[in-house]
């Protein structure tokens, strides 16, 4: 309450939660709430203006009208990507992995200068049947701080590689550029990093 949020800083947030939770292996996760409300916690029967009091932390946004009452109208805000993307990623069976990556940090054309530390990194490796996947993002304060930056890492699992955006459900490509061949797993140069989970594939766990 009173918090300078945003749509984009919400569905952060939520993706930040929901896979903490995963990977402290809670049993059940839930987010709220499902929709914009009027909550009028101080309200006073008759006075109008003392009930006007709403939440809008709902994945999906209502209208409301002069009197406070939802319109019937609803949008589906970024959140509600998130929360898809992720459900759609995690609807089958998985287990929460300690993922075996390794800095490789090298120089970025992008950043003018170095790769981020992973040692700034969190990350949450899932595996199902058919792949495995890491999530990852720099865990800056939402409110006051944002960051767009690249870290290189060894990796030692196979199968096809994919790169989500959680925020979009954007699913990417890795360019051949952006691939380096190891004796010990591949080296993924100048992957992107931000304050907001992105994952990374392996096999048809995107599928």
């Amino acid at each position: 309450n009173g918090g300078a949020w945003t749509e984009l800083k919400q569905a952060k947030f939520l993706l930040r939660h929901l896979i903490t939770d995963l990977a402290l292996g809670a049993e059940f996760t839930s987010y709220f709430s499902c929709m914009d409300m009027i909550e009028a916690l101080n309200g006073t029967v008759g006075d109008l203006a003392s009930y006007l009091d709403y939440g809008y932390f709902g994945v999906i946004g209502a209208d409301f009208d002069e009197t406070g009452k939802a319109t019937g109208e609803y949008t589906p805000k970024m959140s509600y990507k998130a929360l898809q993307t992720l459900s759609s990623l995690l609807c089958e069976e998985y287990e929460v992995i300690t993922p075996d990556i390794q800095d490789e940090a090298q120089e970025s054309i992008r950043l003018q200068g170095n790769d981020n530390p992973l040692k700034d990194v969190l990350t949450v490796g899932f595996r199902k049947a058919n792949g495995s996947a890491i999530a990852y993002w720099i865990p800056k304060n939402i409110l006051t701080e944002t960051i767009e930056t690249t870290i290189s890492i060894r990796v030692h699992e196979e199968g096809e590689m994919r790169l989500i955006d959680l925020l979009t459900g954007d699913i990417y490509s890795m360019p051949e550029t952006m691939i380096q061949k190891a004796e010990n797993g591949v080296i993924l140069v100048n992957l992107p990093v931000t304050d907001s989970p992105l994952m990374l594939t392996f096999g048809g766990f995107y599928e």
